[in-house]
Parts: structure tokens; C-alpha cells; sequence
């Protein structure tokens, strides 16, 4: 089964749709970053109420809409005027910028950029609280493992696509183990595995060649988000390094058929 809708065959629903990308995307940030936030906190992450973390009071709808809403406030709670972090309004700006860039490379709607597009979403998810905790919680991985199913049956190529899969994480996934038993020998001290699942959750959509693109380039973020962490004194977070190298593989695909390389 596959299901497609070409982007740009009508050049006015083509950028109107991009634009539309941007603004869902900065939409799922708001709620993914709170989301991450509540985790982390132990808070009630579905029925739970916004609110303002210096004094308490509960947001309402205007003080919600992503980007906007900290603009007119300039930053500050309406209730008590303290300084809100920019924290949220970077991420805002960022998925929605990813989303439109995803649509616009991909060139079309369909399985694919609809599983990439949910990834995005998870990734902040599970990133920002693996900084903020150095834990990455199995919730975000359920989801990401839910993604696959619901969308592998789409592709057009799904025998070959599942398979590649499934090999990449495997083959991923007992190199990370062997690399993190090795490192936990070495440190004398049992090692977190969350990025390992991570990993391997990650590597059922992106096959050998993606994965070798991720690897590479989560290597690289790897390096720089460690050596950030130590300078700050704080515990390794992997899971934005993963995530960033697997949005580049995405990426990179596209950019790729694109030049027909």
C-alpha cells in the first residue's frame, strides 16, 4: 500500500503547504518541549496544565500559540513578569524550520516524510530530556518503535525497506553494546544502554546507507555535545547527538535523489 502527494505540481499549494509545515512544526515543539519538561519533572504529562515555573500560575490559550505568544510578551510571564528562557521560542523556530525543510527536500507528501516528520517531533522530545536528566525515557522509544509500524506498511517497497531495517539495527546495535561494554570495563561502572536502544530504534528507517550517514555524523555531534557537558560539568547526553545525526540522514537522502548521485 502507498499513498503520495506531489508537492509542487501546483506551485501555490506547494509553498502554501511548506508554510503550513513550518507552523505545525513549531506547534509540535511547544508541546513536545513541555511534554519533555514534564517527564522529566515527574509531572502529568496528558492532563496536566501549562503554567509559569517562577510563579505558578496557569497559562491560558493566549499565552500558548508557539513563537508568537513570546514575542508579545517579550519574553515575560504575564502574571508575575519574570523573564521566561528562550529556551522554547529556539526550538519553535527550529522543528518548524525542520518541517518545512523536510517537506520541501522530500518533495512530496507520503509515508516517508510523514514518519521523519513524527521522528523530528520525538527526537526534541527525547533530547532535551536526556540534557536535562541524562535519562532517555523508554516512553519516547515506544513511540518511535509505534511510528515504524504505523507507517512501514505504506512504503512502496516495504519487503526490502523492513529488511535493511532490521539489518541496520542489528548490525548498530552490537557494535554500540560491544563499544559499551568495552567503555564500562574501562570506567569500572555499569553504562546506561538508552542510547543504544535509542540507536537501534532509530536504524529500522534508515537502512545501511542512512546509517552509515548517521553514524558518521552523530560521531562528530558526539564529540562536540561531550566535550560541552564535561565543560559544564555534567553527565553525557548522547541522545541529541543520535538524533542529530539521523535528521541529517533523512536529509541527506533527499538531497541525494535530488542530485541523483
Amino acid at each position: 500500500m502507498n499513498f503520495s502527494y506531489p508537492l509542487f505540481t501546483m506551485p501555490f499549494i506547494g509553498i502554501y503547504l511548506i508554510v503550513m509545515a513550518f507552523l505545525f512544526g513549531a506547534i509540535f515543539a511547544s508541546f513536545i518541549t513541555c511534554t519533555a519538561w514534564r517527564v522529566v519533572r515527574g509531572e502529568d504529562w496528558m492532563l496536566g496544565h501549562s503554567h509559569c515555573d517562577t510563579c505558578g500560575h496557569e497559562l491560558s490559550t493566549a499565552d500558548l500559540f508557539p513563537i508568537f505568544s513570546y514575542l508579545a510578551l517579550k519574553g515575560k510571564c504575564r502574571y508575575c513578569g519574570s523573564k521566561v528562557p528562550p529556551r522554547d521560542l529556539i526550538f519553535e523556530i527550529i522543528l518548524g524550520l525542520l518541517f518545512a525543510g523536510t517537506l520541501a527536500l522530500h518533495g512530496q507528501v507520503d509515508a516517508v516524510v510523514v514518519a521523519a516528520l513524527a521522528l523530528e517531533v520525538l527526537l526534541l522530545g527525547l533530547s532535551l530530556a536526556d540534557w536535562d536528566s541524562g535519562v532517555i525515557p523508554n516512553g519516547f522509544l515506544a513511540a518511535i518503535l509505534v511510528v515504524w509500524i504505523l507507517t512501514v506498511g505504506f512504503r512502496d517497497d516495504i519487503q526490502r525497506y523492513a529488511l535493511e531495517g532490521i539489518a541496520a539495527s542489528a548490525a548498530v546495535g552490537l557494535v554500540l553494546v560491544i563499544a559499551f561494554v568495552i567503555a564500562g570495563k574501562v570506567k569500572g561502572e555499569k553504562l546506561n544502554y538508552g542510547p543504544v536502544k535509542l540507536a537501534m530504534c532509530l536504524m529500522l528507517f534508515l537502512g545501511i546507507r542512512g546509517a552509515c550517514i548517521a553514524v558518521a555524523v552523530g560521531l562528530v555531534a558526539g564529540i562536540i555535545f561531550a566535550a560541552a557537558c564535561k565543560s559544564k560539568k555534567r553527565k553525557i547526553a548522547l541522545a541529541p547527538a543520535i538524533s542529530i545525526g539521523v535528521i541529517v540522514a533523512f536529509l541527506a537522502k533527499d538531497v541525494i535523489a535530488m542530485l541523483g548521485v
